[in-house]
């Protein structure tokens, strides 16, 4: 993050009057993009983020937790059964109410860290609004994560292991190509930013905005239920970025990490706050202030930073109030049309 936080701040970051807290400024994007290329900050990004603790190296640990011990793909997902199929809903659900719900409970149940790295100087909405299914922001998120979410995305995850356990796809082994199967990681994650930043911009048509993609939207002030809170036809497509797959040799464990980065990556990404924060030390990275900008704007940042979508076809917000400007002026534009 750069610099420890002062009553919630960094300093010397530019802050800007519509934020509490924000990262230093202009919001950039992962260090692959960097011209001239600089291998030691592209390593060191690396390292942080694969290979330390992060929400990303948690994601990682759990996909070849489940890949490798608590449920493999076995010769019993050839055939479609009732008892590994419900293995893999049951704790899909278990996790996502493990990751969005303990992070929900720690920065607005008992609020653990107060304002301390919260994006929104808002409150997070609890009290009652028409807006929300129930009434409430958290049991509609809630309803559209669990009843929705979850069953979608398993079917991809259940379709992927039928299909990796009958043989249609083949299995890439560590032992016979050990660098393709390192690399697939971050790969996967670059395919994500692609996939969300084509589909993002075609949710964000009018038609498609005004049924669909505005459940979502209804999220300005975000928390952790907020990222998989989505109308089904949107789940639909999110997941489908699991759909690579089909094409790209590939492990099981490939296909949990990019799962568990979209389904329970939405939940941090979505928090509204930067990081955890205890006893006076960040103990884990999770913000993304470049997604928190587009539910502020709307019509900046539908990619996310891992690749400069949006920086290459002019939808990029990065955090400054002439950037806000630009970003109104163009709502204005396509709204008027």
């Amino acid at each position: 993050m750069g610099n420890s936080p002062q009553n919630g701040r960094t300093e010397p970051a530019q802050m800007s009057r519509e934020w509490h807290w924000h990262p230093q400024l202009p919001v950039g994007f992962a260090p692959y993009w960097n011209w001239p290329p600089k291998p030691a900050i592209l390593l060191k990004w690396l390292w942080q983020n694969y290979l330390q603790v992060s929400d990303r190296s948690i994601f990682l640990a759990f996909a070849f937790v489940v890949a490798f011990w608590l449920q493999p793909v076995g010769p019993d997902q050839a055939q479609f059964a009732p008892g590994w199929i419900a293995t893999v809903l049951i704790r899909n659900w278990i996790a996502l109410l493990v990751v969005a719900g303990g992070l929900h409970l720690w920065f607005y149940g008992i609020d653990g860290q107060g304002k301390l790295l919260k994006y929104d100087p808002r409150p997070y909405m609890k009290r009652k609004n028409a807006l929300y299914k129930f009434g409430y922001q958290t049991w509609d998120n809630m309803f559209y994560s669990l009843v929705s979410g979850v069953p979608i995305y398993s079917m991809y995850e259940i379709g992927l292991r039928w299909m990796y356990a009958n043989g249609t796809l083949g299995t890439l082994e560590f032992s016979a190509h050990p660098i393709w199967f390192v690399l697939l990681f971050p790969l996967l994650a670059l395919w994500q930013s692609l996939h969300f930043y084509g589909v993002h911009i075609a949710l964000h048509h009018p038609k498609i905005y005004k049924y669909v993609h505005s459940v979502h939207h209804r999220n300005v002030n975000t928390g952790p239920w907020s990222g998989t809170s989505m109308h089904p036809v949107e789940h639909m497509f999110f997941f489908s970025a699991m759909l690579i797959l089909v094409v790209l040799p590939s492990h099981p464990v490939h296909m949990l990490f990019l799962g568990y980065w979209l389904l329970l990556g939405a939940a941090s990404s979505h928090s509204g706050y930067e990081a955890i924060w205890v006893k006076d030390r960040q103990r884990l990275l999770i913000g993304a202030f470049f997604h928190q900008l587009h539910h502020r704007y709307y019509e900046c940042n539908y990619g996310n930073s891992e690749m400069p979508w949006d920086k290459w076809f002019g939808t990029y917000h990065d955090g400054s109030e002439a950037a806000t400007r630009t970003t109104r002026d163009r709502k204005r534009r396509m709204h008027s049309q």
